[in-house]
């Protein structure tokens, strides 16, 4: 390394105003571009008015095709959205009546499974009273019609609480 690169240095920046030199090169630049052009005022004033109608009516054009392009991407999305909504809407009718004939299904099988327990309780209460009546007429010893009397009336109690509570429940 020299001498010269460990020597400190100084860095100028200057912070000017880049508007000022902006507006200065725009006023020179129109007064260069009147001083050479080629045709007169009016009759640059003149094809400027045309331009412009030509730009507007070009804009209106182009406008016009793309509302009418919008309008008719608007309508396809809108009906292809009604289709879907239809589909899915039918879909959920057929799941809706495939989930309530398996709540009917379901009930039914409850009501037919309560209704073969209950002739299944009926059954063992005739062949338990059968055996007291044979066990008493037997040995001679009295029936224990109290217990069965019991057992009888706290399942006719139940039988008829969960019946009211399954009729309330439906």
């Amino acid at each position: 390394m020299s001498d010269q690169d460990l020597q400190p240095y100084v860095v100028v920046e200057r912070r000017g105003s880049n508007i000022v030199a902006f507006l200065c090169g725009a006023l020179v630049g129109a007064g260069i571009a009147l001083l050479v052009a080629p045709k007169s005022g009016r009759e640059t004033q003149a094809e400027l008015r045309e331009g412009a109608r030509r730009f507007k009516e070009g804009a209106g054009e182009k406008f016009t095709d793309l509302r009418e392009g919008l309008e008719d991407r608007y309508g396809r999305t809108r009906e292809g959205l009604g289709e879907r909504v239809g589909a899915m809407r039918e879909n959920m009718r057929g799941r809706q009546r495939k989930a309530e004939e398996a709540i009917k299904a379901g009930k039914d099988a409850a009501r037919q499974a309560r209704s073969d327990l209950e002739a299944r309780v009926a059954e063992s209460k005739a062949a338990y009273r059968a055996a007291l009546a044979d066990g008493a007429s037997g040995n001679g010893a009295p029936a224990d019609d109290g217990a069965l009397a019991a057992d009888d009336a706290s399942a006719d109690g139940d039988e008829h609480g969960e019946e009211g509570d399954r009729e309330s429940a439906e």
